[in-house]
């Protein structure tokens, strides 16, 4: 990534202004970490992971921070980063000191299940296409009837939207069911005001997906098939943090789920319905 790429560096200014309202706001430190690796920043880098760890022990995230601590050595000359690992290692040693102390809480969740290697695992139930679609033609219908009643859309661009959504069949093959992509192939020229007005009410910030690569990001829990269906794209890893684009940033329900299959926190972002279906279809295959 190019430092004077000037969509990463519009995103890296739209974080920073975030950090300046909302100082230590962690999934803004967690963003310009990864954007500023990209960017070859290293220096705002070290002062990015720096706060993060101080963020992370906040939130008693401790596994996190002795992550993010972990990536600080490489900075043995800085004084702060040095003060942030000692910090980081302090407060951990007394956390595992701490769950030694505790009697260790039973699993009282789903039974577990024996792997082939005699480990156990929480069993996932597999969901078939249809029920993805379904969920999808559910979810994307409540956000036209959104779109609709707010007057966020025209009338007639309302109803076309209900139409496509409502003649839209339900196959074996993993079809992309979307109100914003299906806006953007008819109406390209309302897909910026749309978003605009979506980004407003979710409070979910919005993100340029051509910025990263996508190259070694491991999905567990989380099926091609849905993720093409859902129209969602896990784009970049903050530690053990997933960043997700999403199209309907509205769907409380879709980011439980996604949260919920990768095991994992997620930090999900608005994108360009154009971009998101390009990425699905050259790197989700």
């Amino acid at each position: 990534m190019k430092e004077k790429d000037p969509e990463i560096t519009e995103a890296i200014k739209f974080f920073e202004t975030m950090l300046e309202s909302m100082p230590g706001d962690r999934t803004s430190l967690e963003f310009l970490a990864v954007a500023y690796d990209q960017a070859g920043a290293m220096d705002k880098r070290r002062r990015c992971l720096i706060d993060l760890v101080g963020a992370l022990l906040r939130d008693r995230d401790f596994e996190k921070a002795k992550m993010i601590a972990t990536h600080l050595k490489a900075f043995p000359d800085d004084s702060e980063a040095r003060a942030a690992v000692a910090q980081a290692e302090q407060v951990l040693t007394q956390e595992e000191f701490n769950k030694e102390q505790k009697p260790q809480p039973q699993y009282e969740g789903l039974p577990l299940e024996a792997e082939d290697d005699g480990s156990l695992s929480i069993p996932d139930p597999m969901i078939k296409v249809h029920a993805y679609s379904r969920a999808a033609l559910a979810a994307e219908m409540d956000l036209v009837w959104l779109l609709k009643d707010k007057e966020i859309v025209s009338k007639e661009i309302g109803e076309e939207l209900i139409r496509e959504l409502s003649e839209f069949p339900v196959v074996d093959t993993p079809q992309l069911i979307s109100a914003m992509a299906f806006l953007d192939d008819k109406h390209p020229e309302c897909t910026e005001s749309v978003m605009y007005e979506l980004q407003r009410l979710s409070n979910m910030p919005a993100i340029p997906l051509e910025l990263f690569d996508y190259e070694g990001l491991v999905l567990t829990g989380i099926t091609a098939a849905y993720v093409h269906v859902r129209g969602v794209v896990p784009f970049a890893m903050m530690a053990q943090d997933f960043l997700i684009g999403v199209m309907n940033p509205l769907d409380k329900a879709l980011q439980a789920d996604i949260a919920s299959r990768l095991g994992a926190t997620c930090h999900f972002f608005l994108v360009h319905p154009r971009t998101c279906q390009q990425i699905l279809a050259s790197k989700f295959t």
